[in-house]
């Protein structure tokens, strides 16, 4: 089935340009939706609400000699008329309010309004609409007339009655004026948008345009950081995570490169004997002995541990090999296979000290870990130069026991210890013994401590030898 092709994706400076002028258009619609729609019935949402307001602040003085004080400067601070009407002898007389400015109700609007708070449930009516104001003007305005009734115990005649009237101005004018406002705000969103698309630009999209044509370098181990696109903290990350990243690529390649080198050399050498002896005996009977046999087949079980080892690392580290879990003597299991590096004692004079306690029970994956303990044990042999001396200690404390290989070698130098279980990295080879090691054993190690999340590490000095260890929690029965 054939996949449908990507589409092609927008630059990142038409993308800050279209979200720009997508949040100035925005900004402009919600400015017209607000003037056009919002502002008539917000104005008389406010106006009501400042209505009640007054008539609450009247409430608070009803009591008091100061209410005619209060109404008084309510009005003159407002545009606002306020009227308290008490009862008497049956009819309402209204209360002084000289400094209102607007109309005042008639007695039969005064009698409906009170008449219709009195049958609310909290005893207030709220009217609005238009009305046709006393003079000569004769004009219509839109008014608000607020009515509460206040209950008065020490009165017997009747409640009391306070009423707010004021007026909704016409707001067409100003209408007008903010939409013509509104073209200008227009047109300065719009420059804003334009300035604000070019300066993130300049200050995003553009350093990030260098540092792509940069990377796209990167696969050949090459990125070129340039420091004028470091306007702000993530393209700085950026450049320096992408220099980082060409330093590992070329290391990597290089890397692969030695192991390429290595492998083949190693490769190689059991090949080239194998062939040799082969040769040798078919063209001289007289040297099919015991002895070149014997050669064809070490060399051969060699070439078999080499690539088997190649196999076993690439199948660890893509997780296609699960560790079994299992409760053995780990220091019965060093003993064990120490057997095996006897006949480096007899034949070439190495002088292996052992140093392994009497018991340390553990969970594990008992071929795997004597895997680790054999390639550490094969490094050591490898890299102990001409002192061929070695130490294996196996100890336990707090809890846990500890398997560790000593050398009296060369050493690693401490720059190379970060990358010493690297699969592709080498160490220098001039002092290292010929031996059936792959190579790749750190690398191996490794792989299966971190399966057994196992504590492992190396301590080295130069010209003073290298000890590798890794450790292991008891079981509980073990522990002291």
């Amino acid at each position: 089935m054939k996949r449908p092709e990507n589409k092609k994706r927008m630059s990142l400076k038409l993308k800050i340009g279209s979200y720009l002028l997508i949040f100035g258009l925005g900004m402009i619609s919600l400015l017209v939706v607000f003037q056009m729609f919002l502002l008539e019935p917000m104005y008389e949402s406010n106006k009501i609400r400042f209505v009640k307001e007054i008539s609450d602040s009247v409430l608070k003085y009803m009591k008091t000699d100061e209410l005619d004080d209060v109404i008084e400067s309510q009005q003159v601070r407002t545009d606002a008329c306020i009227a308290v009407y008490r009862p008497s002898e049956g009819s309402y007389e209204e209360a002084r309010f000289s400094n209102c400015m607007h109309y005042r109700l008639s007695a039969l609007e005064i009698l409906e309004n009170t008449a219709k708070a009195s049958k609310s449930s909290d005893g207030t009516y709220l009217y609005v609409g238009e009305r046709e104001m006393k003079g000569e003007s004769r004009n219509r305005l839109k008014v608000v007339v607020y009515t509460r009734i206040v209950a008065e115990e020490d009165d017997d005649d009747g409640n009391a009655v306070i009423m707010v009237n004021s007026t909704i101005s016409p707001i067409d004018a100003a209408v007008k004026t903010l939409q013509s406002q509104l073209l200008y705000f227009g047109a300065i969103v719009v420059i804003g948008v334009i300035v604000l698309t070019y300066l993130m630009n300049w200050r995003i999209a553009e350093p990030l345009m260098h540092i792509n044509e940069s990377a796209k370098k990167l696969s050949e181990g090459e990125y070129e950081n340039n420091p004028s696109t470091n306007r702000y903290l993530e393209a700085q990350e950026l450049n320096e995570t992408l220099s980082r990243a060409a330093v590992d690529i070329r290391k990597a390649d290089q890397a692969k490169r030695d192991l390429i080198a290595n492998v083949s050399h190693d490769l190689r050498t059991p090949l080239t004997m194998i062939t040799g002896y082969g040769e040798m005996m078919l063209d001289l009977p007289e040297e099919k002995t015991d002895e070149n046999v014997q050669v064809i087949i070490d060399e051969s079980k060699r070439l078999n541990t080499l690539v088997n080892d190649l196999l076993d690392l690439s199948r660890l580290q893509e997780g296609k090999i699960t560790i079994s879990s299992e409760s053995f003597d780990l220091a019965s299991l060093i003993r064990s296979e120490m057997r095996k590096y006897d006949v480096y004692r007899m034949k070439d004079g190495f002088r292996i000290e052992e140093y392994i306690c009497e018991n340390a029970e553990v969970t594990g994956d008992q071929k795997r870990l004597a895997q680790v303990f054999n390639n550490f044990m094969t490094n050591a042999i490898n890299y102990c130069g001409e002192a061929k001396h070695i130490i294996v200690r196996t100890e336990t404390d707090k809890g846990r026991v500890k398997v560790s290989v000593q050398d009296f070698g060369p050493g690693i130098a401490e720059k190379d210890l970060k990358n010493i279980w690297d699969r592709y990295y080498k160490v220098d080879r001039e002092h290292v013994r010929v031996s059936s090691g792959s190579g790749i054993g750190l690398a191996i190690a490794k792989e299966i401590l971190d399966l057994h999340h196992c504590g492992y590490g190396v301590e080295s000095k130069v010209d003073q030898g290298s000890t590798f260890w890794f450790s292991l929690p008891l079981q509980e029965r073990e522990r002291v």
